[in-house]
């Protein structure tokens, strides 16, 4: 059994001590007091999310210039629409305008038609 009152013994676990706060892969050299690894590390991380901020800030400009470019092609479609209404209704109207303008001639022309029979047989 291993004794922890003695460290000079004690071998295992994450450090040289039997109650070592150090976790496996830290530097206890004191390379970080120097402005070392653990500073260039953080700078480095810190890059990095200043640059995942900016990304993230681009984004969401786009999305905004997105949603505004969606409000306005919703606002065309709409209008869009409206028109296709007005358009509908006026070519339903000048069709059945059309079609009884047709039908007067066709009257028309049969009366005159019938008109010249009854008096060339009469």
């Amino acid at each position: 059994m291993v004794s922890y009152n003695d460290a000079s013994r004690y071998d295992g676990g994450y450090g040289s001590k039997p109650f070592d706060n150090s976790h496996p892969g830290d530097d206890h050299d004191g390379y970080e007091h120097n402005g070392g690894y653990k500073n260039q590390k953080t700078k480095q991380l810190q890059d990095e999310l200043d640059q995942v901020q900016i990304i993230v800030n681009e984004n969401l400009g786009k999305v905004m210039e997105r949603e505004e470019h969606l409000g306005n092609l919703q606002g065309k479609a709409d209008r869009l629409q409206n028109q296709t209404k007005i358009f509908n209704s006026s070519a339903t109207s000048a069709s059945r305008t059309m079609r009884w303008r047709n039908m007067k001639w066709k009257i028309i022309i049969a009366l005159t038609i019938i008109i010249i029979i009854v008096i060339c047989v009469a």
